[in-house]
């Protein structure tokens, strides 16, 4: 049988795999007693087409490390001339598979990827195969690679794009409440948070332009009560100053019947039954709270909404939760829930559920599987009616308050990702006939970045991004 395999695989690779197996067959020597939780995590033997692997056992334990190698014109699907699977609670990292010897690997090409990955992960011989950059990226060169022979040609290349902002400015006692990047896109905004004790003197936050954070914000000490009054912030009325019992703005007259009750008129003066107050100095009464809404930790245990969760709880002085739904499930109410004064959580959103289009009931759809569209949506599809001409018809889908309608199919056109790359799409979309605004990929900060679509006779054109008005 060595013999035959040295014949197959050529001396070098012989040699190699010889050495590879009489290695591990000392290790299997030497014999070892299988747990009985690793008995009941083994793997059994995979099944392998037009290859061998170098252990003949049904069964393997745990951690075990099978190698395999294939029959003369194919290759593993790993790279190299031998690959290796490992059985890990009772499955194997991969399953062991022998290819044309013509056919490719997937491609690892940082910052890029496939758009259409292939399930198998290889391509066939004469495969082309299309890339996307991710967002803090730009291709260069030629968006798509061929497999030739087994190997690739040239794969696109996906440079940094020119405009991206890296680490945001340091603000003296403040912290930045976004989640840790090294790059950020043109248009991103920054928000910070002031420690106790300070308060931001005019913005809060730093946007990316051009490659540049705009001016950052600074955190000033924040003013005790008296030192508001003698810069005259004292006569701006606040709901600490309502609390407290002061006066409302423009020094209107107050009464008091019993020394803590105040009433406000239009005089110029105030007066009370005990000691007559200074100006500009805030009446004696218990501290009241900055703010109607303390730091989320304070409400103790994080609310549940269901088919939904809050994004993140890594700050300990995060003010807020922000809340979004699972895929299709849309968010009905606040976004955002905030722990109030007495520790209570305010109004929570719900998630509402999408509406099914089921391929079967919806047969006029030329529909691949069941479809979701979220609530008070609506969706256009393909129709399996066409044209003389083969042109698709469409037809929107809405979903409201539970129920699907489906409108009549018209004419309509296809929004491709590839002819349409600048548009904001993660698959193939289809449109009325008609013209329409389609969101772009290009962000903003200043507002919506979108482009005009015109659906014409079954053809799909799409203008420039520029931004909404």
């Amino acid at each position: 049988m060595g013999y035959l395999f040295c014949r197959e695989m050529g001396e070098p690779k012989c040699l190699f795999f010889v050495l590879l197996i009489w290695c591990l067959c000392t290790v299997h020597g030497q014999g070892y007693s299988i747990s009985a939780q690793d008995s009941q995590q083994s793997c059994q033997k995979p099944k392998l087409d037009r290859g061998y692997f170098d252990s003949d056992k049904e069964t393997y334990q745990h951690g075990t490390e099978l190698y395999y190698a294939c029959d003369k014109g194919r290759k593993p699907v790993v790279e190299g001339w031998w690959a290796m699977v490992k059985c890990e609670n009772r499955k194997w990292s991969h399953i062991p598979k022998c290819i044309d010897e013509n056919s490719c690997i997937a491609p690892e090409n940082p910052n890029a990827k496939v758009k259409t990955p292939d399930v198998n992960g290889w391509y066939p011989n004469r495969k082309i195969v299309w890339f996307g950059c991710d967002s803090t990226h730009i291709i260069k060169g030629s968006i798509a690679a061929t497999c030739e022979n087994g190997t690739w040609t040239e794969l696109p290349l996906c440079v940094e794009r020119d405009d991206l902002c890296g680490e945001p400015p340091l603000v003296t006692n403040a912290v930045v409440t976004h989640k840790y990047q090294e790059k950020f896109q043109d248009g991103s905004k920054i928000n910070y948070k002031c420690q106790d004790s300070y308060t931001f003197e005019e913005t809060d936050s730093s946007v990316c332009i051009s490659g540049d954070w705009t001016t950052a914000p600074t955190c000033i000490p924040t003013p005790s009560p008296t030192e508001r009054a003698s810069t005259g912030e004292g006569d701006r009325s606040t709901s600490s100053d309502r609390g407290n019992g002061g006066t409302s703005r423009g020094g209107g007259h107050s009464t008091s019947s019993g020394g803590d009750h105040s009433t406000s008129s239009g005089g110029g003066h105030s007066t009370s039954s005990g000691e007559e107050a200074s100006p500009n100095v805030r009446p004696p009464a218990r501290p009241q709270p900055s703010s109607p809404f303390l730091p989320v930790d304070r409400c103790g245990e994080k609310p549940t909404v269901d088919n939904g969760d809050f994004i993140s709880d890594s700050d300990s002085n995060r003010m807020a939760l922000t809340f979004k739904c699972i895929n299709y499930y849309k968010l009905v109410g606040p976004e955002q829930v905030m722990c109030h004064s007495d520790e209570t959580w305010s109004v929570l959103p719900i998630c509402k559920a999408p509406c099914t289009v089921d391929k079967r009931t919806f047969d006029l759809l030329d529909l691949k599987k069941d479809m979701f569209v979220k609530e008070g949506e609506s969706q256009t599809f393909l129709c399996k009616e066409q044209d003389y001409w083969k042109r698709p018809f469409v037809a929107d889908v809405r979903c409201q308050n539970g129920e699907v309608t489906v409108g009549r199919c018209t004419s309509g056109c296809k929004l491709d990702t590839w002819n349409h790359y600048w548009l904001d799409l993660t698959e193939d979309m289809f449109v009325k006939e008609g013209r329409q605004t389609w969101a772009c990929k290009q962000k903003d900060y200043r507002g919506r970045v979108v482009a005009n679509v015109e659906c014409q006779r079954g053809y799909a054109t799409a203008s420039s991004c520029y931004l909404e008005s």
